[in-house]
């Protein structure tokens, strides 16, 4: 078996030419929505109850990923304080139109739940 597989499943490790590592981004980011503008691709993930809220990462591949920032980083837009473990933010949707970035999520708490939108002309 090659270095390039897993001993176990024989599974690759890396990708071969065309590929791309799934999931795309490493580590805490769930519920990614991307989209596309020209040849710029931005993705938003899910945060829960953690702060701030729903980060932005840029790409021009698909492959290489940096965070360039989050929507949600006011007080004012994001009260966790009723919110307990495993609720918070969900699935943001993260869209482009008539030159305007729009980012829609929805916080889940026991008292009810909130929808947060944001819109921003330029991401980067």
């Amino acid at each position: 078996m090659s270095k390039e597989s897993s001993a176990a499943n024989g599974i690759p490790i890396a990708p071969g030419p065309g590929q791309f590592r799934n999931p795309m981004i490493s580590g805490f980011n769930p519920d990614p929505s991307i989209v596309r503008v020209e040849g710029d691709f931005f993705l938003a993930t899910s945060t829960f109850e953690y702060y701030p809220g729903v980060p932005i990462y840029h790409s021009k591949d698909l492959v290489q990923w940096s965070l360039i920032g989050h929507c949600l980083t006011r007080p004012s837009q994001l009260t966790m304080r009723s919110c307990e473990a495993s609720m918070g933010i969900f699935a943001p949707t993260l869209r482009f139109w008539r030159g305007r970035y729009y980012m829609t999520t929805m916080a889940v708490h026991k008292k009810g739940e909130v929808m947060q939108v944001s819109q921003r002309s330029e991401l980067d």
